[in-house]
């Protein structure tokens, strides 16, 4: 159902489309003005510089989302808030607001952490998000994939916590029969 590919710079209108979305403006309250501005903010992920991936989430060939990706370690921050350097961290949004609440987070998620965590990072033993608390769509779309809500962590200047919802690598493994 879903794809990914990286996102490419030809992706950055789709990217500040999405992020000016009132549903996605709740949650990423930094809007990126216009494209020249998104380009300029991302310019070290766009080139490889920066240990933060960003992904593409593709529907039927159609881009639909974005997702970032890293190494918890890569993050001095986050990695003494959630006690967890080994795992791989993500982000993510559904663009569309039509496309809310139908159920594909939670496709997205599965598909994304089985197809594009797993190879990408061999390593890593868990897969963590970190959403807002008062994000009760987003923690309940990590409970249906098996992620289980933990720590709770005040991110620097943020006026609530955010919830450290964690799964293990190996729910999103292949099976072998």
């Amino acid at each position: 159902m879903f794809a990914f590919r990286p996102l490419v710079e030809a992706d950055l209108g789709a990217v500040v489309s999405w992020r000016s979305q009132p549903h996605v403006l709740a949650w990423f309250p930094e809007a990126l003005v216009d494209v020249e501005h998104a380009r300029r903010r991302l310019a070290r992920r766009l080139t490889g510089e920066d240990p933060v991936r960003m992904w593409i989430a593709e529907l039927g060939g159609v881009p639909v989302g974005y997702l970032q990706s890293f190494v918890v370690a890569s993050d001095d921050d986050l990695t003494v808030r959630c006690q967890d350097p080994e795992a791989v961290a993500f982000d993510y949004l559904i663009g569309d607001p039509d496309l809310v609440d139908r159920g594909l987070g939670t496709e997205m998620i599965r598909s994304f952490c089985r197809d594009v965590l797993v190879p990408e990072y061999p390593d890593a033993p868990r897969f963590l998000a970190a959403p807002d608390a008062r994000n009760h769509r987003s923690i309940r779309v990590l409970a249906k994939c098996g992620f289980v809500a933990g720590l709770w962590i005040q991110p620097e200047g943020a006026p609530w916590a955010d919830v450290v919802c964690t799964a293990q690598r190996r729910l999103f493994e292949p099976t072998v029969e």
